[in-house]
């Protein structure tokens, strides 16, 4: 076998030296250069994994924050939106939260101004009451009427000595308005406007006469407003002031001034035109806002003792007629719980309105008439009767006279529940009687023993079959006769009162006669005489007729009586031949 010189031997002892050549070069960069690889593979992994990244910068960003806010107001801008609905995430989420944590600072102001609006109340009420009876408060309140203000308004400007409506803090080298106060009810137009006629208010003068920077204007009068000017070395203070002002008050503007310079001196030295840092300046600016009104005329007796008299004069009569008003009230139930058929269930009485409720018999009295008996209005009354049946015994006989319409020569009572009759009655009406009677309410039996009955028809036989014999040329009643006159007076009476249901009454003719002695003028006078006799004994019995006299001559000495039954509406007349 031949073999080529120039040929590389690449036997396996050549290849294990390169390759150990190769693992000492490896491990010898590995020696040299461990370090900065083992950076290089952890920034790579930062990079790569962006997990890694928020928990990096957490460990600067509240520096982050701080740097940038000091350089702009960039970042404010761009997480207020954010901050704003995560508050409204929030406070849907949990409002009960919300309520906790602002209840300490809520509560003492609502407090605070609940009280301060209680005691303008009571002030305002406390000055309007003291001029209400005097002159002076006649004349304001004419003044009111005029200008159409409330009075207690015009009392209170009347009797104002001083009030600082408005109080502006102004920034000295800018003009702008920094914070502002208002008294309660002052009307505030344009607060920014307004500061900055104060600060060209003030330019103007200092140019105009010539003065220094340091000397200000310090007072001005505007109407019935006096504004005040108290200068700091970085802001002054302008009160606007209605009335007189006490020369201590100036004292007092200067001194929250001087807090407001010792407690805000770096906001007030690094102003740029942002008011939100003295927001916390409201309660000093507050103490400025006062007011003090004339103390009240102490009340003169005479108008003490006017006040009380008629004070006490209308409580007595308040109270009189409220005793009035009962006592009546109270008589009227009285009245209706006595009153047969009346029954009260239910009654109230209100401050002039009365409510009565219950039950009520139709026959029993009106209760509208025992309300006016009472001298209650009855318009003022509200009434709810429900009708019943009552078992009071006169309402019981008043109903039974009210169905049974008895005739008059009956008499009807109650014994228990048992009615009675007695007296005299035509039969049918008995016997119609003794089958409606039990069926009243109340009545459970009905006794007529006593009841005498009788029948029209033998009435009108017996009265006509009557005869009364008189002594030749006599018109005397013989004492013989006048009993059977008698009789028939009574059957004429009770003929009457039974003929009287049926709507109908009873026609009486007397019927005088003579014999043939004696002339006849003497005869028909006779006749006459005789016929007067006997109408004179049937009048005396009241029986309500009107009977006819008819004379004839018959030739006896005798008075017949002839009795008829006619219709109501027939004149009944008297023949007197």
């Amino acid at each position: 076998m031949s073999t080529d010189p120039h040929r590389p031997r690449h036997d396996s002892r050549t290849s294990e030296g390169l390759t150990s050549v190769d693992k000492d070069w490896a491990e010898l960069r590995t020696l040299l250069l461990a370090p900065e690889q083992t950076q290089l593979d952890e920034l790579r992994d930062r990079l790569d994994n962006r997990a890694v990244q928020p928990r990096d910068i957490s460990h600067v960003l509240p520096e982050a924050f701080a740097m940038r806010g000091e350089r702009d107001q960039q970042l404010s801008s761009v997480l207020t939106p954010y901050v704003e609905n995560g508050f409204v995430a929030a406070v849907r989420k949990s409002p009960r939260a919300i309520v906790d944590a602002i209840a300490p600072i809520m509560g003492p102001a609502i407090r605070q101004a609940i009280a301060r609006a209680l005691q303008s109340m009571t002030e305002s009420f406390n000055h309007s009451l003291d001029e209400s009876l005097s002159l002076r408060g006649l004349q304001w309140r004419l003044e009111a009427w005029r200008t159409g203000r409330p009075f207690a308004e015009v009392v209170l400007l009347h009797r104002l000595q001083y009030r600082v409506d408005q109080v502006f803090l102004i920034h000295r080298e800018t003009g702008l308005l920094l914070h502002h106060v208002a008294a309660e009810k002052v009307v505030v137009q344009d607060q920014q406007v307004l500061s900055g006629m104060l600060t060209a208010i003030q330019q103007y003068v200092r140019e105009s006469f010539g003065a220094a920077q340091d000397q200000t204007l310090n007072q001005f009068q505007v109407g019935d407003w006096t504004v005040w000017i108290e200068q700091g070395s970085q802001a002054y203070l302008a009160c606007v002031i209605r009335g007189t002002p006490p020369a201590n008050l100036r004292e007092e503007v200067h001194d929250v001034l001087d807090r407001i310079h010792a407690e805000y001196a770096e906001a007030l030295g690094e102003f740029d035109g942002d008011p939100a840092p003295f927001q916390g300046l409201h309660s000093h600016l507050e103490d400025c806002v006062q007011a003090q009104y004339e103390s009240p005329q102490p009340p003169s007796a005479l108008k003490l003792w006017i006040l009380g008299g008629a004070v006490l004069l209308a409580a007595l009569w308040w109270a009189w007629t409220s005793y009035q008003a009962h006592a009546r009230w109270s008589h009227l139930l009285t009245q209706l719980k006595a009153e047969p058929g009346l029954v009260v269930t239910n009654e109230r009485s209100r401050w002039g309105d009365y409510r009565l409720e219950g039950l009520r018999d139709p026959l029993a009295k009106d209760p509208l008439e025992l309300i006016r008996e009472a001298g209650i209005d009855p318009s003022t009354v509200t009434t709810l009767w429900a009708p019943f049946y009552a078992l009071d015994p006169p309402l019981i006989v008043t109903r039974a006279h009210s169905v049974l319409q008895p005739p008059r020569t009956v008499q009807l009572h109650l014994d228990g529940g048992t009615l009675v009759a007695t007296g005299s009655a035509p039969i049918e009406w008995a016997k119609e009687t003794r089958r409606m009677a039990t069926l009243l309410p109340g009545i459970t039996q009905y006794r007529d023993e006593d009841l005498l009955t009788v029948s029209i028809s033998d009435l009108l036989t017996r009265i006509n079959r009557t005869v009364i014999h008189f002594t030749p040329g006599s018109a005397s009643i013989d004492p013989s006769e006048q009993l059977e006159l008698n009789a028939v007076a009574v059957m004429v009476r009770d003929l009457a009162q039974a003929v009287s249901q049926s709507g109908q009454r009873v026609r009486l003719e007397i019927l005088g006669s003579t014999d043939e002695t004696g002339s006849i003028a003497l005869n028909v006078q006779l006749s006459k005489q005789r016929a007067e006799a006997v109408l004179a004994v049937l009048r005396s019995e009241h029986l309500g007729l009107v009977p006819t006299i008819t004379i004839r001559n018959a030739d006896q000495r005798i008075v017949t009586l002839h009795a008829s039954i006619e219709p109501l509406d027939q004149e009944p007349a008297i023949v007197r031949p």
